[in-house]
């Protein structure tokens, strides 16, 4: 069981990475959260802020599958936390410097990955 469970989280992590591509294509860039900025502004490497989400990705799986929230309640308290934590840390810019749709953008992709973690679990349960 537990085996599935970080199977399930870094398979969550992994299709996140689709969505990074959608929404650079949407955005015509890179959001202000995207891993290899923060990587670059944390570390001095976009390569370490890509390292950094396959810690932080199962993590938060893992989290949200302990927990037991539902994925529409889990997805926006990451963002709202995120909002807080990732430019206090310096790991972004100030959310008043996010150019326009990064903020709905950034509710919508922590939403969509707690969606699919739940999913992912849903289904190795059914197994």
């Amino acid at each position: 069981m537990r085996l599935r469970a970080v199977r399930d989280a870094l398979l969550a992590t992994l299709l996140l990475e689709g969505a990074d591509l959608v929404e650079r294509r949407w955005l015509g860039r890179r959001p202000a959260y995207d891993t290899g900025k923060m990587g670059k502004r944390l570390f001095g490497s976009s390569r370490k802020g890509e390292a950094l989400r396959w810690v932080y990705g199962p993590s938060l799986a893992l989290l949200q599958r302990w927990l037991g929230l539902p994925a529409l309640l889990f997805g926006p308290a990451v963002a709202a936390f995120e909002l807080v934590a990732l430019p206090l840390t310096g790991a972004t810019p100030p959310v008043r410097r996010w150019k326009r749709g990064e903020v709905p953008l950034l509710f919508a992709h922590a939403t969509a990955f707690a969606l699919v973690a739940s999913a992912l679990e849903r289904r190795s349960r059914m197994r």
